[in-house]
């Protein structure tokens, strides 16, 4: 399989560029909201990479491997609603239900895969994971002199294959449920835009990242609570009040820092397998671009043989220049006057 993230900083726009690679023979692209954050969160598979292949110790090896079964766990069930212990254990994600059963399955036996052997030993480090009250009573063990009661199991772990196996792990995953036809998987927000380089170098694998106006973000993401009734038909249509809340428009202050600090920190190096593309200029050139974007993944004009039927440049042209149109024009200056780099020519 060929792997493609489509990535941004939220509100930029990226799901024009889905729209238009649905468009392509044999391309899997996902629905609208699923992100398939099981590789970027904290103990997820970058940072399971990072520890076994980049930075490998014998503490951030072993600890590593047993944050990433618990990220398995967590966001694989699939609890029934009636599952109470289930739900609880759930970060509600349910990929097993995504991938047909095999995402914990496969994600255990591809972390398995690492460990070349094991030995008892007393391993202090383990008390950062295990419970208070465990922790209690191996003081109480040690002081009463049960040493084995001390002892836990340590694991030698060796990520030098990491990229081979991560890639035969991903495909086999996404072979769960993506038609035999597809080749070219697509990834939302997977690798996230500021240092996409271990991801890429993990499945041989390419990143778009989509920018937008931010003074189109900001009007289209504000809050159902923090909007007049005139400029509440500004919003985006998946609004809801919640969905936004991270774009932090609430405070105009904090959006401009976070809007600033997000984009300062996109990846700007001279890698091949990354492509910037500006909202703005994809949907008023769609043609120049389109072209650039089949010629960045590689792929034949040829197998474009649906144009127009998802990405449609007419309408997502009514989502420029909306700040225009909002009632609080001071505050439209206000980001100008801070945000002037990344303000749409």
């Amino acid at each position: 399989m060929n792997f493609i993230d489509i990535s941004g900083v939220g509100n930029a726009g990226k799901s024009a560029v889905a729209d238009l690679l649905k468009e392509v023979d044999n391309f899997y692209v996902p629905e609208y909201g699923f992100e398939f954050d099981f590789m970027r969160v904290s103990g997820g598979l970058l940072d399971f990479r990072h520890c076994l292949l980049e930075d490998w110790s014998p503490v951030r090896s072993h600890a590593a491997y047993h944050e990433f079964i618990d990220v398995i766990n967590k966001m694989g069930l699939d609890p029934a609603p009636w599952d109470i212990v289930g739900l609880i254990n759930s970060s509600s994600q349910r990929y097993d239900g995504k991938f047909k059963g095999q995402f914990r399955p496969l994600s255990t036996e591809f972390a398995n895969h690492f460990i070349k052997g094991s030995f008892k030993a007393e391993w202090p480090y383990d008390g950062l994971r295990e419970h208070g009250f465990t922790r209690l009573a191996k003081r109480i063990f040690r002081r009463l002199g049960f040493k084995e009661r001390m002892l836990n199991d340590v694991f030698l772990i060796d990520g030098h294959d990491f990229d081979e196996k991560a890639r035969c792990y991903i495909d086999s995953l996404y072979r769960s449920f993506v038609p035999p036809t597809c080749d070219h998987i697509v990834f939302n927000n997977a690798f996230e835009p500021f240092n996409p380089a271990p991801g890429l170098d993990m499945l041989n694998a390419r990143q778009i990242i989509v920018t937008r106006d931010p003074r189109d973000v900001f009007v289209s993401g504000l809050n159902h609570y923090n909007i007049s009734d005139a400029d509440r038909p500004l919003m985006a249509s998946d609004n809801n009040g919640l969905g936004k809340s991270f774009l932090a428009t609430d405070n105009i202050d904090t959006f401009i820092l976070r809007y600033r600090l997000y984009n300062e920190q996109l990846y700007a190096g001279p890698r091949k397998d990354v492509l910037h593309v500006r909202f703005e200029d994809l949907i008023l050139h769609p043609e120049a671009h389109i072209k650039l974007i089949l010629e960045f993944l590689g792929v034949n004009q040829a197998s474009h043989t649906r144009p127009n039927s998802c990405f449609i440049p007419a309408d997502s042209a009514k989502n420029i220049g909306i700040w225009r149109k909002y009632t609080n024009q001071d505050e439209i200056r206000y980001i100008e006057s801070k945000l002037s780099k990344y303000i749409a020519g």
